[in-house]
């Protein structure tokens, strides 16, 4: 039986997963950040308003096997009097324009990309991250991701950004909900953390795996622990079933702190090289080997970590 799997976050991270799990079988439904301000994306919404569209596209090229015409004039960038884009970002916001919004627009691209599994926006509404540190608060994704003051608190603006009624649905459906490696604040938790999502994920019956970054990176989660991330989801009420990692990474659980937290967890070699980078195959195989087992095999996996 095809697995069915939705998977929330942006960026890198996102596409990572993507990458991964394209040739699985598996029924893929990627739920993606529009909160970005910089760069391409920023550049767009500063112009012409409107959500964020470079993280669709990105998790788009993901699921592409590469041979395909339309995704390598996707990734190329254009000069034109707005500025200098990548094709894909002003493809996906002219289709917007004309079919009527984000979630017609990747459905109608990822048509013609030839992928298998859906790419949708979290919201179809421009939304603007807001970052509480009990000092201050901070506005916007890149003010966010370049401030080094602990963050306690992600909020949104609307407070209640409009979610498309399929990406809630993937989730009530779905056999797994993962929780996508990336940045904790401006990908995972802008997704995640999105009322509607966050209330579909608490619903479902998928089991909810969160995969564990490598590094804990720079800015505000430069000085944070695993430990550290797995609060921060909870503080903002993300559930949280199981955490995938790599237990020599620099961001990994011990079994004393997973016992700690009452946390399955499920320890593979993720890592690409030296560089904290995801390997496609190795996450992929041990995506796959978890979806495959039964529950109280993975139960039993996870008490050995």
């Amino acid at each position: 039986m095809t697995t069915r799997v939705a998977v929330l976050g942006g960026g890198h991270g996102a596409a990572a997963v993507l990458r991964a799990l394209r040739d699985a079988d598996a029924e893929l439904t990627a739920i993606v950040t529009t909160a970005d301000d910089g760069g391409s994306s920023g550049d767009l919404r500063r112009q012409f308003g409107g959500p964020a569209v470079g993280d669709l596209r990105r998790s788009l090229l993901a699921l592409s096997d590469g041979t395909n015409v339309l995704a390598d004039a996707m990734s190329r960038p254009l000069d034109t009097r707005f500025g200098r884009h990548p094709v894909g970002n002003l493809l996906i916001r002219t289709l917007s324009d004309s079919l009527g919004d984000l979630e017609a627009s990747s459905r109608w691209l990822g048509q013609w990309l030839g992928i298998s599994g859906c790419v949708l926006p979290a919201s179809v509404e421009p939304v603007r991250l807001l970052a509480d540190t009990g000092d201050r608060l901070i506005a916007g994704e890149s003010a966010i991701g370049a401030t080094a003051e602990p963050i306690r608190r992600l909020r949104f603006d609307p407070r209640w950004p409009r979610t498309p009624a399929a990406a809630v649905e993937a989730i009530m459906h779905a056999d797994w909900v993962l929780l996508s490696p990336g940045s904790l604040y401006t990908s995972t938790l802008a997704t995640a953390a999105l009322p509607q999502i966050a209330l579909a994920i608490a619903q479902s019956p998928a089991r909810v795996l969160w995969l564990c970054n490598l590094d804990p990176g720079c800015g505000e989660t430069a000085e944070m622990s695993a430990e550290d991330h797995l609060a921060a989801l909870r503080r903002h009420g993300i559930r949280v079933d199981s955490v995938l990692y790599d237990p020599v990474a620099k961001l990994h659980f011990s079994a004393a702190k997973l016992a700690r937290h009452q946390l399955p967890g499920f320890a593979h070699p993720l890592q690409a090289g030296q560089l904290p980078v995801h390997d496609p195959g190795l996450l992929g195989a041990a995506l796959e080997s978890l979806f495959s087992a039964q529950p109280s095999e993975a139960s039993a996996v996870a008490g050995r970590v």
